[in-house]
């Protein structure tokens, strides 16, 4: 009997299920290592995030790259940094207005650092970080395919000092809406 329940929920939550694709910009703060000391710098990044889902709770998953390019007394360091974020969102607030929702999920992170220091090039590539995240956003509709989006997201930096462990990110993308609704 659990077994139909179950199957039955599942069948109308996809049937129901509708898939949006969002082109996103934002400005992301983070921990940047190389060269030391470490800090944090604040850059832009370009990506897409997809959701897939009812009106109530969807899975989500964002892909998006930074590059940088910084010199610190005589040494330019070139950063190129991509993340694919995985989690869901719940929205517990919707109407055919706007919509609030909270997100959560885990943020792999790929970098790649080149320093030039005395026509020396040293490029390495850092291994992946897997860290946790959790965010808000708000959409407002525009009619029934399109909306606007904004978002801020914390993400746990495990390898920052214990005072500042938080990357914070900050998003706007434009939604478009796939599906049978």
């Amino acid at each position: 009997m659990k077994f139909i329940v179950i199957f039955f929920l599942l069948t109308s939550a996809c049937l129901a299920a509708e898939l949006k694709i969002e082109p996103i910009y934002g400005l992301e703060r983070s921990l940047q290592a190389e060269p030391k000391p470490a800090r944090y710098r604040t850059e832009i990044f370009l990506g897409i995030r997809a959701t897939y889902g009812n009106k109530l709770i969807a899975a989500e998953a964002e892909v998006n790259q930074s590059n940088s390019d910084n010199e610190f007394n005589g040494v330019q360091v070139k950063t190129n940094t991509q993340n694919l974020l995985l989690g869901a969102r719940l929205i517990p607030v919707a109407n055919e207005f706007y919509n609030i929702y909270l997100r959560g999920g885990a943020r792999f992170r790929q970098q790649e650092v080149q320093t030039i220091q005395n026509n020396t090039t040293e490029t390495d590539k850092n291994p992946m970080q897997v860290d946790p995240y959790a965010g808000a956003g708000l959409g407002l509709k525009l009619g029934g395919l399109i909306s606007i989006n904004a978002a801020a997201t914390l993400v746990y930096n495990r390898n920052a000092t214990a005072s500042e462990q938080y990357d914070t990110q900050y998003s706007l993308g434009a939604s478009f809406k796939f599906g049978n609704r």
